[in-house]
């Protein structure tokens, strides 16, 4: 159907950020609206700021612990993936 038909969207306005946003909405609590949800790159630093990432690390250093592929690349395919990519990580 898509082949023949198809379907055009906003990618600013529809993506997979603003779409995981839109269904946070009818939780309790969500985060509001802002300009870095619509900008790619900048939601981490936002959900950040709205306190939602552990705030006694410096946003620097939650960004820079966040990159695994080191550790992922070493851990390969052990089957304690999941342990071994968060070694070093509070």
């Amino acid at each position: 159907m898509l082949k023949t038909q198809p379907r055009f969207y906003n990618t600013l306005t529809t993506n997979c950020t603003t779409m995981i946003f839109a269904h946070t909405t009818v939780n309790a609590g969500h985060v509001p609206m802002s300009w870095k949800i619509l900008v790619t790159g900048h939601l981490p630093e936002y959900v950040y700021e709205q306190g939602r990432f552990d705030r006694d690390v410096p946003f620097e250093e939650l960004k820079r612990l966040g990159h695994i592929n080191q550790r992922a690349q070493k851990a390969d395919k052990s089957s304690d993936f999941s342990r071994l990519i968060r070694v070093g990580v509070p």
